[in-house]
């Protein structure tokens, strides 16, 4: 009997998929997992602050257009966690600034950078996941090494310690 060493049906999107097994970049993943959750609190922090301007801003130019914009504006606020998450690590940074405070870093499996529209789908992700499950999902970094969640393997990225 021959040993199978790949999957049976291969789902890569390249088609040749013996030449992107090597082509996964090594990553630092060390206290990755604290570290995260830190990052997450200080990026909660931020969001409130920046929340509560934008919140003052909003119910100023809802008094202003006698609530007609009162719809539109409470949409954007619910947007800023999103916006923030996807400006920020598609950014030449590659980390909200919680991240960048513990030294992490976003990027995809290869080792590039994400662009606007994968941090996009990278936030939109997080938080939709956590929305339906109550934040049970955070559970799943608990069974890999790498401290990686559902939106991570979805989005082919990994959150690293930067490299020095």
């Amino acid at each position: 009997m021959s040993k199978n060493t790949g999957p049976i049906i291969d789902l890569s999107m390249n088609s040749d998929s013996h030449a992107t097994k090597g082509s996964q970049k090594s990553f630092d993943y060390s206290g990755v997992r604290i570290n995260r959750i830190l990052a997450y609190i200080v990026d909660v922090v931020v969001i409130f602050f920046i929340g509560i301007a934008a919140s003052t801003v909003a119910a100023i130019l809802g008094i202003v257009t006698l609530g007609m914009l009162s719809p539109l504006l409470a949409m954007l606020l619910a947007a800023i966690p999103l916006a923030y998450h996807t400006m920020t690590i598609g950014s030449s940074w590659n980390a909200t600034l919680g991240m960048r405070l513990f030294n992490l870093e976003v990027s995809l499996a290869d080792g590039r950078s994400l662009d606007y529209f994968t941090a996009f789908i990278h936030s939109a992700l997080f938080y939709f996941t956590m929305a339906i499950t109550s934040a049970l999902i955070l559970l799943v970094s608990l069974f890999n090494s790498e401290g990686k969640l559902l939106h991570d393997y979805l989005t082919h990225s990994s959150v690293h310690n930067k490299p020095s």
